[in-house]
């Protein structure tokens, strides 16, 4: 492995000054020569076509302009603790769509500035280190635009779309879950539907940090929105959870049980039942258009085992 690694040591700790030829997965070992992998040098895989890299958990510093020109990547693996990042990192890196974030809780964490370097639409996945568990998160695209007031002589700037508020919700470098939460609001309004929905599914399914108050908030609005939520899931299915999404492939079932159903019986409120039966059956429909066996048959299976009645018990 080393040979594919310029690298230097200092202070018992190495620094990968330059990758040679980076693989479209190029993974940055823990270890090198011995030495534990902790700093990325400037410019050390700019201009290369790797898609999916992979960052040591302890590295703690990267160069300016370390993925320079990288306009394939797509995917980041890395840590917490890279409390030293270099101007210009992302420079013609605006492909980035998708943060697997290993988090240490109670130590300072280089989230904030990360994110405010990728201002495109950011799907963030933070791994509490440790614990198994995990919380899903979207962060929609912003734009800064420059007006000019010409009769004022004035120059002012707009800022398009609410991906602004959700960079800068932190409280320090920790991140708030619940101030996060309370600015669904401004993404209905402002994001569209399938955006929207996706950031409702990945908070419900994953919900490090979520309150009673703020998962009823996001269920309702998928509950709304099933239609669009059934696609997303349809979609994850037909792509194994290859692409950068926050739904994880199989989600029709949770879809059906935890949201549509919402745990009514046929006896509680017939209306609404048959209501949930045509929701099922335009399911069923949707997941043939998608050719996704497998969802049909759960499907189908489930609209019998619902509409079967229950018979009575024997009584002599």
């Amino acid at each position: 492995m080393d040979e594919e690694f310029v690298y230097t040591i200092e202070k018992g700790t190495a620094q990968i000054d330059k990758v040679r030829k980076p693989k479209t997965l190029t993974v940055i070992p823990e270890n090198i020569g011995g030495y534990p992998v902790t700093s990325l040098g400037a410019y050390a895989l700019a201009g290369s076509d790797v898609e999916e890299l992979h960052l040591p958990v302890r590295l703690k510093k990267i160069g300016a302009y370390a993925f320079y020109n990288c306009g394939q990547l797509w995917r980041i693996f890395c840590g917490s603790r890279i409390l030293d990042l270099g101007a210009g990192l992302f420079a013609g890196a605006g492909g980035v769509e998708l943060l697997d974030f290993t988090l240490f809780e109670g130590e300072k964490s280089c989230l904030k500035d990360l994110l405010s370097e990728l201002r495109q639409t950011l799907r963030v996945r933070i791994h509490l280190a440790g614990s198994g568990r995990e919380a899903r998160l979207m962060f929609p695209e912003y734009f800064e635009e420059s007006v000019e007031n010409t009769p004022a002589r004035i120059l002012y700037i707009e800022t398009h779309g609410c991906g602004h508020r959700y960079r800068y919700c932190f409280s320090g470098t920790q991140f708030p879950y619940q101030s996060y939460d309370e600015l669904f609001c401004h993404a209905k309004v402002q994001e569209p539907e399938a955006l929207v929905a996706e950031l409702a599914i990945g908070r419900l399914q994953y919900p490090y940090g979520l309150t009673e108050k703020n998962e009823r908030m996001y269920r309702e609005y998928v509950a709304e929105h099933w239609q669009t939520a059934a696609r997303l899931m349809l979609e994850a299915d037909s792509l194994a959870g290859r692409e950068g999404s926050l739904v994880d492939p199989g989600g029709i079932p949770w879809l059906v049980q935890e949201v549509l159903k919402g745990g009514r019986s046929k006896e509680e409120n017939s209306s609404e039942n048959a209501e949930q039966e045509d929701k099922l059956r335009q399911l069923v429909r949707m997941a043939q258009q998608a050719g996704d066996t497998e969802a049909v048959a759960w499907l189908m299976n489930f609209q019998h085992q619902s509409s079967t009645p229950k018979r009575r018990p024997f009584e002599l």
